[in-house]
């Protein structure tokens, strides 16, 4: 769990941005009340521009966040605003890659299994609209453009089982090394995207070529 103090400057503090000695000794009070051993606590020291500090756990560290932080996240997130902006509406023809690998799982369970992503060439991650695995009609779509003659998969329905055998054919006959030891599949596509949404996929691609004339590894 997470502590976070907020600074706050105190009238008695003679112009310093601290606790006051009545306060502190109440603090203190409390804290032992609780049983915790005040003196094993790492001190807080502030340094100039910090606004709050927090730490992980009792005795763990202090770190700070500063003016300087949350004036970067400000601006950050003004320009993720204004690039929202200018992009809503706007359509663009864009190169990705097909990325399928097998996921040993967190835990050795959560997420276990074969994943399709869609990767930009800044490696952005798109998915159906959203981040993540691609599903529905784009994964469709990507079936359609990457046939798998697979035997293992005629006599099967529609559905999670046939997906799965169709990764794992596309992952050996795309391969490009590999990944938490399984082979990975990938190959590029072009695409059209909004913002971060995929609109739809519309053809194969072809790797970039390398100056030696040889098709670049991605």
């Amino acid at each position: 769990m997470t502590d976070i103090v907020i600074r706050s400057r105190d009238k008695n503090a003679k112009g310093f941005l601290s606790l006051s000695d009545d306060a502190r000794r109440r603090a203190r009070e409390y804290l032992e009340s609780a049983g915790i051993a005040v003196e094993r606590l790492p001190p807080l020291i502030w340094p100039d521009d910090a606004v709050s500090a927090y730490h992980e756990h009792m005795y763990a560290p202090w770190k700070f966040t500063t003016k300087a932080d949350i004036r970067r996240k400000k601006i950050e997130k003004m320009n993720e605003s204004l690039q929202w902006k200018r992009e809503d509406g706007v359509v663009r023809r864009v190169p990705l890659y097909v990325w399928v690998f097998h996921c040993p799982g967190v835990s050795g369970f959560a997420f276990k299994g074969w994943w399709t992503y869609l990767i930009g060439i800044k490696g952005e991650c798109y998915g159906g609209g959203h981040k993540g695995n691609v599903e529905g009609g784009l994964f469709d779509k990507i079936k359609e453009l990457f046939p798998i003659a697979d035997p293992m998969l005629h006599g099967i329905e529609e559905g999670w089982e046939q997906d799965e055998r169709w990764m794992k054919g596309f992952a050996r006959r795309y391969q490009r090394g590999k990944w938490c030891g399984k082979p990975q599949g990938k190959a590029p596509v072009w695409a059209e995207i909004e913002g971060n949404s995929i609109r739809k996929i519309l053809s194969r691609a072809k790797w970039p070529m390398t100056k030696g004339g040889e098709n670049a590894e991605h």
